[in-house]
């Protein structure tokens, strides 16, 4: 399930000939090929709801998200330091990983509040 919110995007992980979240995901985990496949178990199971984290005009993964719906916790972790500047159209205002992570975690959570009905413990 993708979720908009506004200047980034939630999506599922990915490693096909189109989009690889692994060199991202390996700035976070050791195994990131088997994570996104554990990820996709856990989804169907309906036991952690994961998401790559990225800017509206790009593929790449700025943060991964994992939401625990039975523990009620919400991890947003970024790929790289957060103060890393992205890429930008010069019309719109400057965004930073730190941004794709504080609006991501904000998304996933009016989504977990809306879809699933319940309140996230921080």
């Amino acid at each position: 399930m993708e979720l908009n919110g506004g200047r980034f995007y939630a999506r599922k992980l990915t490693s096909d000939n189109r989009i690889d979240d692994v060199p991202a995901l390996s700035l976070i985990l050791a195994d990131a090929a088997q994570f996104i496949a554990d990820a996709t178990t856990a989804w169907h199971e309906d036991t952690e709801y994961t998401w790559a984290i990225c800017e509206q005009t790009s593929v790449e993964l700025l943060a991964l998200a994992r939401l625990d719906p039975k523990q009620r916790t919400l991890e947003v972790v970024p790929a790289g330091d957060p103060a890393t500047q992205l890429p930008n159209d010069p019309v719109l205002a400057p965004k930073t990983i730190g941004d794709a992570v504080a609006e991501g975690r904000d998304t996933i959570t009016r989504w977990a509040q809306g879809y699933l009905e319940i309140s996230l413990t921080d």
